[in-house]
């Protein structure tokens, strides 16, 4: 992309996938980028740390299911540093609310904390859903979730659009984006209005 970010930092928790991706970094972009292996939480950490408070960043959260706790988004939210992140809702939290809310300790306490005060959880924990249902129940846990950013000075969001959808059209995940300040959304949403083949959407 042009112009190009000035410094990129990739992490993974997996030494192989950190190996993968070297093998694919163009020599000329090697200068740029900084690849380190080990927990997001704490290499999130080392880089704020070592980010001038001037500097302006993005953060892709991408992980496969609940590795990520809302400690990763508190840490991020210490510098100006916009967040994208792949939401788990169809595939990780409506298909398994129900199991979580009879658990003493389940993955979205880490990521949503005060998740079970929510009515939706209560009426999971003893409803079993079905395909149909799996869609609309999501949408408290998201909500919930960006009020928790907002409280953390991220006051302007947007979803991609569209959802991450299976062959049957439930969705699967949420692209959110994160921005504590308006001109990061208006960055977001003039990018969104671009195809991958460059042609831009028209608006209505």
């Amino acid at each position: 992309m042009e112009p190009k970010f000035d410094r990129l930092v990739f992490g993974d928790v997996e030494e192989k996938n950190i190996e993968a991706l070297k093998r694919r970094i163009p020599p000329a972009d090697l200068p740029r980028v900084d690849m380190r292996l080990g927990d997001c939480h704490e290499v999130a950490g080392d880089v704020v740390t070592e980010m001038s408070q001037r500097a302006l960043g993005l953060a892709f959260v991408d992980p496969e299911g609940f590795e990520v706790k809302f400690r990763l988004f508190q840490i991020l939210a210490t510098r100006r540093i916009d967040v994208l992140y792949l939401f788990p809702g169809g595939i990780g939290i409506a298909r398994n609310v129900g199991a979580f809310a009879r658990e003493a300790k389940a993955p979205l306490d880490d990521l949503i904390p005060g998740w079970r005060a929510l009515k939706r959880a209560r009426l999971a924990a003893g409803v079993r859903l079905t395909n149909d249902d799996i869609a609309a129940h999501d949408q408290p846990f998201l909500l919930e979730f960006m009020n928790r950013m907002r409280k953390l000075g991220y006051q302007y969001s947007d979803q991609g659009e569209p959802c991450f959808t299976n062959r049957k059209n439930v969705r699967m995940y949420h692209l959110l984006f994160f921005s504590k300040h308006p001109a990061g959304l208006t960055l977001w949403r003039n990018v969104t209005r671009i195809e991958p083949s460059g042609q831009r959407r028209l608006q209505f």
